[in-house]
């Protein structure tokens, strides 16, 4: 599989809303680009595609794109040729990606990406630099080929493994371009910070399964903000530094947990 033509999802989205077909736009988007979808999200309707995808960044109906500027700016083409890179860098499986445009209804996410086991869905801006767009490539193919070594579906994963596909990928894209574009809010909190939280919270919960139980522990909310993000992204970076020539893309997530700076008792 490779990167998706969505642009022609796209353009037939754009010429489909000029009819007057007695369709809303949300009624468009639902068939245009949610119901290619069904069977990857294992028949869920068109409906809850669109609603799932919405929550990740896709643009909402009503919206104007600008296809051809994403297209001019060789959107397309520069996630595949570092797809290609980053599928032989990590022997990584083969999975299907789809760009759409992201959302401006808050005006303040240029980019966001979610990973699922078995495909990478990108929503961008066309203000997005190439490094930035590579990065996110990366951090989220990254999940997938983590989420293929460790063999669980999303609703299996356990908050431990969540919280080193976050940690992951971030090192990955700082090892690969740098700190540059590292996910700014990474340096909110100083060690010894993460660590009193992560006694007191997170060590008794580190077995709590499914993705979607995560999102307190990753986004806080109780809990300080992006808390799992900078606590996964120190996991890792401490695990590299203690083990500097380990391949830590083959190591469990336990392996990595006591081997790092974050005692599991």
């Amino acid at each position: 599989m490779s990167v998706m033509p969505t642009q022609k999802w796209l353009l037939k989205w754009l010429e489909d809303c000029k009819k007057t077909s007695g369709k809303s736009f949300e009624e468009i988007q639902c068939e245009v680009i949610c119901s290619p979808l069904i069977d990857l999200f294992l028949n869920a309707s068109p409906e809850e595609i669109q609603y799932e995808l919405r929550q990740n960044g896709l643009f909402e109906p009503h919206e104007t794109l600008d296809v051809v500027e994403l297209e001019a700016k060789g959107v397309w083409q520069l996630v595949q040729a570092e797809y290609v890179l980053l599928k032989e860098r990590w022997n990584g499986p083969d999975i299907p990606i789809f760009i759409f445009p992201i959302t401006r209804v808050n005006a303040v996410a240029r980019k966001n990406g979610v990973a699922y086991k078995d495909a990478v869905f990108l929503f961008v801006s066309e203000e997005l630099e190439k490094e930035e767009l590579r990065a996110l490539i990366a951090h989220e193919y990254n999940h997938v080929c983590r989420l293929h070594y460790i063999n669980k579906s999303l609703d299996d994963v356990t908050l431990k493994d969540s919280l080193l596909l976050e940690g992951l990928a971030e090192c990955a894209v700082e090892e690969l371009y740098g700190d540059k574009w590292l996910a700014p809010w990474l340096k909110l909190y100083t060690k010894d910070e993460l660590l009193l939280i992560w006694q007191e919270h997170f060590l008794p919960s580190l077995g709590v399964q499914g993705l979607y139980n995560h999102f307190e522990f990753l986004y806080g909310g109780q809990l300080p903000k992006w808390i799992g993000y900078c606590i996964g992204y120190e996991i890792v970076r401490s695990y590299k530094k203690n083990y500097p020539s380990n391949e830590i893309h083959e190591k469990t997530t336990d392996e990595i947990l006591m081997g790092s700076d974050f005692p599991l008792q």
